[in-house]
């Protein structure tokens, strides 16, 4: 993100004016907009930030500008407590730099709500989905993974019955996602993956804040459950490619979101 001189020096914890000395003696290692020409305001990159971080933390009451620069040539700015200190005084929610491309992979672009359609959005979670199972599974212990790898997989097939029966009713049901799908395009669900969409939907039923709040049904006697994470992948596999052959034969698309 770009930053003003006032902003520069809250991260730097110094004055306006050292932030503008340093910009001038180190303005080779800086971008063009750290000195622009007169009449333009100085605008401060993370880059510029973390080398005036590495400036600042050399500096001395008569400091070595030599010593310094040659630290700036073998890269020690980006020393990962100048980064961790760079962060701290970044939001979550920035504006988007002037050089986002394609080659920026460390981040996304948040558009006006994530501006994915249904059918993409259940994608992404299905990617997430498998790669927390496919990590639980090289784990020793699978345990630690339940319930981040159940409620993920259980929203993404939650999105993905939604995109193929255009559901727009206010139900985190999967049992009535089921039966709508069933009853708009006229056909049945193959018996077994039926029967695995109810049984997620069994131990996590509508408003489905089983796998994401504490709760206490163990304490009630809630039956026991014993969950093969390698047939769960295999089942859900099945599943999410029924559905998403079906999904691009028919061609639906999300409607406006009415529920979250």
């Amino acid at each position: 993100m770009n930053r003003t001189v006032s902003e520069a020096a809250n991260v730097l914890g110094v004055d306006a004016e050292q932030v503008k000395r340093w910009a001038s003696v180190f303005k080779d290692y800086l971008s063009i907009r750290a000195n622009p020409s007169k009449g333009k305001p100085r605008m401060f990159s993370d880059g510029d930030l973390l080398v005036l971080c590495f400036v600042g933390n050399e500096w001395e009451h008569d400091p070595d500008l030599e010593a310094i620069k040659i630290g700036l040539n073998r890269d020690e700015h980006f020393n990962e407590r100048f980064v961790e200190h760079l962060y701290l005084h970044t939001p979550l929610l920035q504006e988007p730099p002037d050089n986002l491309d394609e080659t920026c992979l460390h981040g996304f672009l948040w558009v006006g709500g994530h501006g994915q359609a249904r059918f993409e959005l259940a994608r992404n979670y299905r990617y997430a989905a498998e790669k927390l199972l496919n990590q639980a599974l090289e784990e020793s212990d699978a345990r630690h993974w339940l319930c981040p790898v159940l409620f993920t997989y259980r929203h993404t097939l939650e999105l993905y019955l939604k995109t193929i029966g255009n559901i727009t009713e206010r139900t985190h049901s999967l049992a009535e996602c089921v039966e709508l799908v069933e009853t708009i395009h006229g056909a049945q669900f193959p018996p077994r993956a039926r029967g695995w969409i109810e049984e997620l939907d069994r131990i996590d039923p509508n408003p489905g804040t089983t796998f994401r709040y504490e709760d206490d049904l163990g304490s009630q006697g809630c039956p026991e459950y014993w969950v093969d994470l390698r047939q769960f992948k295999f089942a859900m596999k099945q599943v999410f490619e029924m559905i998403d052959c079906a999904i691009l034969r028919i061609g639906a698309k999300a409607p406006p979101a009415k529920n979250k």
